[in-house]
């Protein structure tokens, strides 16, 4: 992997899976600017309201159905390439007439081009949204405009971005009946309850979503992964030092010393219940009120004091204070009569619940934060209430059978580590949260410092013996990790900065990378013109836009190769970027060069006088690249 990698590193992507790749998509297509006479347009959309009318002030069921035609694909509302145009469906109120919130994108279907995974909607996609007029509208009806953006492909083209604007009729009345149930039998009940919506108000759920993002790679099973994590992030958090001392006290207090293991298993499983049900209830709220949520993530301030809250419990992990639940609270908890019965454990475990631990609360937050961004109200709340039957699972089994008590290892010297490690874990996610304010060159380094403290003191340098204990042997493969790991960032930022070696620009890894050669490009079209009627050289030129993925892939399949490089030496070598096709430079370059229709990539050979020799539509290998520039002399 060449080290120019680290010039730019997916910082969120590591914070997941500790590893990174460079997309390349070497597919022999192109992109379409239009201009085109076909006569039947690649998508259409008809917007589709839940009811014959709709009562003021009341929320209500659409939809924007979006018809592809065959044999074509948009990109889905999340792409797995950054630089591809997602879907997009937008409403703007200009005067707060209505509301429109709970943008919701179908399931994306992955497709395989030149071994690439693309994320996209074929066929008929259907967007469902909530729609809530305002109690002080005075009209008989009213008009939504719907802005829908997309950028569709075929396995051979992709025309430019695109955008449908429709407008969505609603009449208003009272005596409503449901319509267009075909469309809206899959979707959310219709809600006629009002709802605390503000006029003028937009939420949307069109930004990527880390959870999304998994159940459209893997659809269905995707809900069972997240649900999993859930279970198991609860369960590790189970034996942190906050939660794990006190499981065998608080079973004790609910259960008693004496109990039958029917008993036990009723009292424990309602105890854990009920405070899953609090946890669950924290998912739901933030689930309905996510976009406010995920607002007040998006402002420094917060970013900065959540940070701050991290750090804060860290430190008390390594022992520079202690967080502890306030003494006079433990002591009420403790005298709770012992046999109140369920109804007795019920309140109990609500009331622990809410007393949230410093190894427990950071945690929370941190899904809650990820819970805003998929705005679906009942896998909110599972998320969460899954989560705490996984804090909870020590619980019902120590409480189930009182002989598990004894079979737990003691909080010796392991408890200790663990509570360091937590530590780790807490400053971990203070720099996750401030990464959106943090440049991404300083965000590598603080990781792969924080990583390199967690390896030292961590137990990756401690010796082991023949006889040395599993979990020493855990601490010392974590720190080995970790170490690894810091070392391939900080010593990637150092060599990408020039601290060691050249920028990252001119070296690579290997006699192949230092022996690298780029074609010498210009800019200028005029320029590049006159200096090759000058020089009496002919012309290549390379056209290309930020969104075009192919011509990311001929850079780097075909004009990155040496021997297309050499032969290019003869040439004028001129990159135009044509980002738009209405755009005044790409009127002028289509007109200039007799083009009635355009595509991108495309690449012009021209004598050294200008006149258009070929012009080569789509990717093509340095063979053929070669072969056209030889006819030119």
């Amino acid at each position: 992997m060449p080290f120019c990698f680290f010039k730019k590193i997916n910082v969120q992507l590591f914070y997941a899976i500790l590893l990174c790749s460079v997309i390349v998509s070497p597919l022999s297509a192109q992109i379409d600017f239009g201009g085109g006479s076909s006569a039947e347009p690649i998508v259409t959309v008809e917007p589709l309201f839940s009811s014959t009318e709709a009562e003021l002030g009341e929320i209500y069921d659409a939809a924007l159905v979006v018809n592809i035609i065959e044999h074509w694909h948009i990109n889905s509302a999340n792409p797995n390439q950054d630089f591809l145009i997602p879907a997009k469906l937008e409403a703007v109120s200009s005067d707060g007439s209505y509301v429109i919130s709970e943008i919701n994108y179908p399931q994306a279907t992955k497709i395989l081009v030149a071994n690439d995974e693309m994320s996209v909607y074929s066929g008929e996609a259907v967007v469902r949204f909530k729609v809530l007029i305002n109690e002080k509208y005075d009209g008989s009806s009213i008009s939504i405009p719907l802005k829908f953006s997309f950028q569709p492909c075929d396995d051979k083209t992709c025309s430019a971005p695109d955008e449908i604007i429709k407008k969505l009729q609603i009449k208003i009345g009272s005596n409503g009946t449901p319509i267009n149930q075909t469309v809206f039998a899959k979707a959310t009940p219709q809600t006629n309850t009002k709802d605390a919506i503000e006029p003028a108000v937009v939420v949307t759920s069109g930004e990527a979503s880390e959870l999304q993002k998994i159940i459209d790679e893997n659809g269905f099973w995707g809900y069972f992964m997240v649900l999993g994590i859930a279970f198991i992030t609860g369960l590790l958090l189970s034996f942190s030092p906050c939660t794990y001392p006190m499981i065998p006290i608080t079973v004790s207090i609910f259960a008693g010393q004496s109990r039958s293991m029917g008993r036990g298993f009723i009292l424990s499983l309602f105890y854990v219940g009920s405070m899953a049900v609090v946890y669950g209830i924290m998912g739901l709220i933030v689930s309905l009120v996510g976009g406010v949520f995920g607002a007040w993530l998006a402002n420094p301030i917060v970013v900065i004091s959540m940070s701050v809250v991290f750090v804060i419990f860290a430190l008390s992990m390594f022992g520079l204070y202690n967080l502890e639940v306030p003494m006079a609270l433990r002591n009420k908890l403790s005298s709770t009569d012992r046999k109140g019965g369920v109804g007795g454990v019920i309140i109990l475990g609500a009331i622990a619940a809410l007393v949230i631990s410093p190894c427990v609360g950071p945690f929370v937050a941190g899904i809650l934060a990820y819970i805003s961004t998929f705005q679906d109200p009942v896998f909110g709340f599972l998320i969460l209430f899954v989560f705490a039957i996984g804090l909870g699972t020590l619980y019902i089994i120590v409480g189930t059978f009182s002989s598990a008590i004894t079979s737990l290892p003691g909080a010796g010297g392991w408890m200790e580590t663990v509570k360091k490690f937590f530590g780790f874990v807490l400053l971990m996610m203070a720099l996750y949260f401030a990464r959106t304010i943090i440049p991404e060159s300083v965000l590598v380094v603080l990781t792969g410092l924080l990583l390199l403290a967690l390896a030292v003191f961590g137990g990756g340098l401690d010796r082991l013996s023949s006889d040395s204990p599993f979990f020493d042997r855990l601490k010392k493969f974590i720190g080995i990790l970790s170490f690894l790991v810091a070392i391939y960032l900080l010593g990637g930022s150092l060599i990408s900065n020039g601290f060691i070696l050249p920028k990252m620009s001119s070296v690579g890894i290997g006699s192949a990378a230092h022996n690298k050669v780029e074609i010498d490009w210009k800019t200028d079209l005029q320029a590049g013109l006159k200096l090759a009627k000058e020089t009496g050289k002919p012309i290549i030129i390379d056209t290309w836009a930020t969104w075009c993925a192919n011509c990311k892939v001929l850079d780097k399949k075909t004009f990155q190769n040496e021997s297309v490089v050499n032969e290019s030496r003869r040439f004028v070598a001129l990159k135009i970027q044509l980002e738009k096709s209405d755009s005044p430079e790409s009127k002028e370059f289509m007109k200039r060069f007799g083009m009635k229709t355009y595509s991108l990539p495309s690449v012009l050979i021209l004598d050294s006088n200008g006149n258009l020799k070929k012009l080569i539509t789509g990717v093509i290998g340095p063979t053929e690249m070669i072969s056209e520039m030889q006819k030119v002399k």
